[in-house]
């Protein structure tokens, strides 16, 4: 376990560098910044919108950036390297969601404060970005995996974040009910609501183990793609 816990905080802080690096952290805060200046020029309330303005703001966070990432490590033969290391498939995704669901926290954080919206309850909107970002994450992971390239990866892309939008409809009068619990994003979306007092507190501990429960679920999957991914790599160098 403290040599698990050791690998996953080296790949961490490698995941932070690359991102910096690569500019992330300043594209992302910087696109918070702006995209709350306009929400707070244009006068409209914010609070009912927090659910979309985060949903938007967060698939290119978390869902994209690790698509991109993954993609730039199979290149570079990084995750054909990492196989042959005692690091894990499950380790190195736990590395990338916890770089970008701190990315995730900085970025909202930065939304709501300069929108003048501060949430009433922070615990609950810091859960619903850290859910949102764990699948998001090992979604954009699972879906990548089909793909060798970013151009031949971003194509298609719409069409797999398409399903995102399915737990803000009702935001929108379009439908409801308890179904939504079934889409992995309710969670995050209910974690929102109950940050601004939109949504009864109670709904906050069940959200948060159904969050889990499909971060569970992603993980698997991601696990699996990932390894049949650094093997096809492996195969191809």
């Amino acid at each position: 376990m403290r040599h698990a816990v050791r690998r996953t905080a080296a790949t961490l802080m490698l995941d932070l560098r690359r991102q910096t690096v690569g500019g992330c952290w300043l594209v992302a805060v910087l696109v918070g910044a702006v995209v709350a200046g306009m929400v707070r020029g244009s006068g409209v309330e914010p609070t009912r919108w927090w659910p979309i303005l985060l949903l938007g703001e967060l698939t290119v966070t978390c869902f994209y950036f690790a698509a991109v990432q993954v993609l730039a490590e199979r290149g570079e033969g990084v995750l054909t390297a990492r196989a042959l290391t005692p690091t894990r498939e499950e380790e190195y995704l736990a590395a990338l969601m916890l770089s970008l669901g701190a990315l995730a926290v900085v970025e909202s954080a930065v939304l709501v404060l300069v929108t003048g919206d501060a949430p009433r309850h922070w615990p609950a909107l810091i859960a619903s970005v850290l859910v949102l970002a764990a699948f998001e994450v090992l979604y954009g992971v699972i879906v990548v995996a089909g793909y060798d390239t970013v151009a031949a990866f971003l194509l298609p892309s719409g069409l797999w974040t398409a399903v995102f939008i399915v737990p803000v409809l009702p935001l929108v009068g379009l439908g409801g009910g308890w179904w939504l619990w079934l889409h992995p994003l309710q969670p995050a979306v209910i974690l929102v609501e109950v940050a601004f007092d939109r949504a009864t507190g109670a709904l906050a501990a069940p959200a948060v183990v159904v969050g889990a429960l499909w971060a569970a679920v992603g993980m698997v999957a991601a696990r699996r793609r990932l390894h049949a991914m650094s093997i096809e790599a492996g195969e191809k160098s």
